[in-house]
C-alpha cells in the first residue's frame, strides 16, 4: 500500500532540500571569510616624536577585527588606539611627514560574495591582480589631532562612505623602508580615505607574525 499523495510530495520535498543543502554545508569558508581572516590582526605602525629636543621612536596600535556572523559576511572593524604623544612637539613618519594622532573606530563592509565553491581561487586571483582588498566604511568617526606645541585642536571627522584599503608592500618603497627594522612575516600598507578626500597612509606590521627560524 502506497502512502497518500500529500505525504509522498512532502517526502520528495524534504529529500530535495537535503540534497541542495548538503553541498553548501561542505563548501568551506567563502571569499568574505577568507578576506576577513587575511585582514584581521593586532598591527603596529611606527612613528618618531620629538620630546625635549630628541626624536623618540614609538608605534601606533591598529586593531582590525572580524566578528563571525552566521549566514552573513563577517562584521569588520578597524580601531586606532591613542598614541599618547604627551608633551611631544611633533611626530613624523619615516619620510619626515607629520603624523597626526588618530583615535576612534570604524565599521567596515565588503560586497557579499555568493560563490563559496570558487572562494579560494577568487582570493588568489584578486590578491594577485589588485595586491590587496578594499572595504567601504559603513559608519564611524575619527578624532584627528596634529601633534604640535602648543597643542593643536582636534577635529572629529566622519569617514562614513570612505574607504579602507589593505595592500601588499613592495620593495624599495617608503612603506618597505619604514618597516625594514621590524621582524614580521605580515607587513601591509593601510590607506584610509574619507569622503572629503582626506588620505592617510600607514605602514603596518604584525608583531605576532614572527619569521620562522631557518632549518
Amino acid at each position: 500500500m502506497q502512502p497518500p499523495a500529500p505525504f509522498r510530495r512532502a517526502l520528495l520535498l524534504a529529500l530535495f532540500c537535503s540534497w541542495a543543502i548538503a553541498p553548501l554545508a561542505h563548501a568551506g569558508p567563502g571569499l568574505d571569510e577568507i578576506v576577513a581572516q587575511w585582514s584581521q590582526g593586532s598591527f603596529r605602525s611606527p612613528w618618531m616624536c620629538e620630546l625635549e629636543g630628541r626624536l623618540v621612536r614609538g608605534v601606533r596600535r591598529v586593531l582590525i577585527r572580524a566578528q563571525p556572523m552566521p549566514g552573513r559576511p563577517p562584521q569588520m572593524s578597524i580601531e586606532f588606539i591613542d598614541m599618547q604623544p604627551g608633551t611631544a612637539t611633533r611626530c613624523v613618519d619615516a619620510t619626515g611627514s607629520p603624523v597626526p594622532n588618530l583615535v576612534g573606530k570604524l565599521q567596515l563592509k565588503r560586497p557579499a560574495h555568493r560563490h563559496p565553491e570558487t572562494a579560494k581561487r577568487d582570493f588568489k586571483r584578486m590578491l594577485g591582480q589588485d595586491k590587496g582588498f578594499s572595504y567601504s566604511v559603513s559608519s564611524g568617526r575619527l578624532k584627528i589631532q596634529p601633534v604640535a606645541s602648543p597643542p593643536a585642536k582636534a577635529v572629529q571627522e566622519s569617514f562614513e562612505g570612505g574607504t579602507v584599503t589593505l595592500s601588499l608592500i613592495f620593495p624599495a618603497t617608503d612603506a618597505e623602508r619604514a618597516l625594514a627594522e621590524f621582524r614580521s612575516e605580515r607587513k601591509l600598507l593601510l590607506t584610509l580615505e574619507s569622503p572629503t578626500g582626506k588620505r592617510i597612509l600607514l605602514p603596518l606590521f604584525d608583531p605576532a607574525a614572527q619569521p620562522r627560524p631557518a632549518r
